[in-house]
């Protein structure tokens, strides 16, 4: 994605810098929300759904207990994307995704992540490109 620019005033190159820093930030945390929105859909799509009469009818269904939000990281600092099950469901993820001696899996979570990756760089380009054609 290419993206021009043109600086005239060589004496404020500091506040260009920090003008152009800040606008990166912006653009990144804009793409963390949208990938987080698009994860949240693509785990919704491949998760399995119930079919017939459900067996836990004191829970949630796990394609409505589904959380997404941004959160701090505490290793790398910044902030990064988070998609789990909720309070109800997400203890059960693994179960379903890899299957028992008694049940298939399903691997919807290697489907929904092979999703997720395949866009994420478009929506942080689209993302760049507003903060930038604003200018």
């Amino acid at each position: 994605m290419p993206i021009h620019m043109s600086y005239k005033d060589k004496g404020n190159l500091d506040e260009f810098t920090a003008e152009t820093a800040y606008m990166v930030e912006q653009a990144k945390e804009k793409s963390l929300k949208s990938i987080a929105k698009y994860g949240k859909d693509a785990v919704q799509r491949h998760i399995p759904r119930t079919v017939g009469k459900r067996r836990h009818t004191h829970r949630k269904p796990l394609h409505k207990d589904i959380q997404a939000g941004l959160v701090a990281d505490k290793i790398y600092g910044g902030k990064r994307v988070r998609i789990r099950g909720g309070k109800h469901t997400g203890t059960i993820w693994h179960i379903l995704n890899n299957g028992t001696y008694r049940i298939p899996a399903t691997h919807f979570l290697d489907n929904a992540i092979a999703e997720i990756d395949a866009v994420t760089d478009e929506k942080l380009d689209i993302a760049l490109s507003e903060e930038f054609g604003r200018r």
